[in-house]
C-alpha cells in the first residue's frame, strides 16, 4: 500500500508530478530488485518448454484460456503459465453498462483456483506449472506493468509466448508454434500478430496465409500525444508459408519469441498505467 499512500500526496499534482512520484518510489523499491533479478536470472533450458504470460484484469475468459491452452496443446508436460490476475475481491462494481450505468457485482472469480480445482488442471497445478500473482485491480498499473510481473515468474523455459486472457487455441499450437520459430531465418525470433476472432476456427484456417502487422498510424488525439497505433494485421501473403516473413511491430496481445529477450531486452519498470501504445 506504501504506492497508494505515495499517489495520495500527489492527488493535486499534474501528470508529471504524478510520475515523478512513481518514478522516485520504484528508483528506492522496484528497481534495485529488478537489477538484482537480472543478475541471477536461471539458464535458459534445451527442453522444448514454452512459458505463457497472460494478464487478466477482471476477465471471465481466463479460466477457458488456461483450459484450452492445455487441451490443445500437443506436450501439456511441457507448458508453464505465469498468471497475473487484477481482480475484484469485495465491494465490486461494474464497468461501465449500457446508458453509463455502474452496477454493484460479485466479486471476480479466481481463475487459477477455478482451474486447479478441477481434474483436468489440478496435476499442472501440483505440478507447479502454473504460477500465479494475485494483484487487487484497485492497485492495477495497467497490462504493460501486469506483463512486467508476468515475466519475473519465468524460470527459464526455452520460449517465451504472450498472450491476453482471453484466447483460443489450435490444435497441437504448442508444436507449431516452436516449428515455426525454429523455421524463422534469425537466430532470436519474434513471431507476432493480431488473432482473429473468438468465434473463429483456428484449425480450418492453418493452411491459410497469416497476418502481418504493418498498417501503423500516428494516433491524432491529444490524449495520446502521436502515439504509434497499429491499425490491425492484414494478410499481405496470398499463399500459406512455411518460412516466417518480416514484419516490423510486435502485437502485445499475442507473441511468441526466444525467451534471451527477457535477460537482452528485459521489460521496463518504469511504464505505468500504458494501455495503448505499448507495443514496437
Amino acid at each position: 500500500h506504501v504506492l497508494h499512500k505515495t499517489l495520495a500526496r500527489a492527488k493535486h499534482a499534474t501528470y508529471d508530478g504524478v510520475w515523478q512520484a512513481y518514478h522516485d518510489l520504484t528508483v528506492k523499491t522496484l528497481y534495485p530488485w529488478d537489477r538484482q533479478y537480472l543478475s541471477r536470472m536461471p539458464k535458459r533450458r534445451d527442453d522444448g518448454s514454452i512459458f505463457m504470460s497472460i494478464a487478466t484484469y477482471r476477465d471471465e475468459n481466463c479460466f477457458n484460456t488456461i483450459s484450452q491452452a492445455y487441451k490443445k496443446a500437443k506436450n501439456p508436460d511441457k507448458l508453464f503459465v505465469g498468471l497475473v490476475q487484477q481482480n475484484c475481491r469485495e465491494n465490486c462494481r461494474s464497468g461501465v453498462l449500457e446508458g453509463g450505468v455502474i452496477e454493484d457485482v460479485e466479486p471476480d472469480d479466481n481463475c487459477y483456483d477455478a482451474f486447479c480445482d478441477t481434474e483436468e488442471g489440478k496435476p499442472y497445478c501440483e505440478n507447479d506449472q502454473i504460477r500465479n500473482l494475485e494483484i487487487d485491480e484497485s492497485e492495477s498499473l495497467g497490462p504493460y506493468a501486469a506483463r512486467y510481473f508476468a515475466s519475473k515468474l519465468w524460470y527459464g523455459e526455452q520460449w517465451y509466448m504472450q498472450i491476453d486472457a482471453h484466447m483460443t487455441f489450435a490444435t497441437h499450437w504448442d508444436e507449431a508454434s516452436i516449428e515455426m520459430l525454429k523455421a524463422a531465418p534469425s537466430e532470436k525470433p519474434v513471431l507476432s500478430h493480431y488473432p482473429p476472432g473468438a468465434q473463429a476456427d483456428l484449425d480450418a484456417m492453418a493452411n491459410e496465409p497469416g497476418s502481418r502487422l504493418c498498417g501503423p498510424i500516428f494516433a491524432n488525439s491529444d490524449l495520446e500525444s502521436q502515439i504509434v497505433r497499429l491499425e490491425g494485421g492484414l494478410k499481405w501473403d496470398k499463399v500459406h508459408l512455411d518460412t516466417p516473413r518480416f514484419a516490423p511491430f510486435t502485437a502485445a496481445g499475442y507473441f511468441v519469441a526466444h525467451s534471451d529477450f527477457l535477460r537482452e531486452v528485459p521489460f521496463d519498470p518504469f511504464l505505468p498505467w500504458i494501455f495503448m501504445g505499448e507495443e514496437i
